[in-house]
């Protein structure tokens, strides 16, 4: 049903660093965490409609971007989030910044019925089906002399 487009960007390749150990890279690598697209969406399909869950935690309402254009949806955010310790001295202090996009295909979606809500870092799109069209049954058409 639906076709999954993750934003991607390309990372530069930088010089080797202490952090580039196996060990401090499955420790620093937030991709296991949060998937290469930035965030994660689960998709619920009811009877008469699906629902799509996407997790942004951190991220302020303000800062998520819900759009529709040309049968696809897409779900952008712009995240800022700082967590600084007040120590002496210290050889980690995250950070989280940047653009997280991600698209849906519409097929089958009532578009101009989608509904959105955003609750505790969790964005809720209701995507309602389309009624299903009747099935088409094959006819007989008569010919008639000329």
């Amino acid at each position: 049903m639906y076709t999954l487009v993750p934003y991607r960007s390309r990372r530069e390749v930088s010089r080797p660093s202490l952090f580039d150990d196996r060990f401090f890279r499955s420790f620093f690598d937030m991709n296991d965490m949060v998937g290469s697209a930035g965030f994660r969406v689960d998709v619920k399909e009811q009877p008469d409609a699906y629902t799509l869950e996407a997790e942004l935690p951190g991220v302020k309402q303000d800062q998520i971007s819900l759009t529709v254009d040309n049968d696809v949806l897409t779900i952008a955010a712009d995240m800022n989030v700082e967590k600084k310790e007040e120590k002496e001295s210290y050889l980690y202090s995250e950070r989280r910044f940047g653009h997280m996009a991600r698209s849906f295909n519409l097929e089958g979606i009532n578009q101009e019925s989608i509904s959105a809500e955003y609750k505790d870092g969790v964005l809720t799109v209701r995507l309602p089906k389309n009624a299903p069209e009747p099935e088409k049954v094959a006819r007989r058409i008569e010919i008639k002399n000329a």
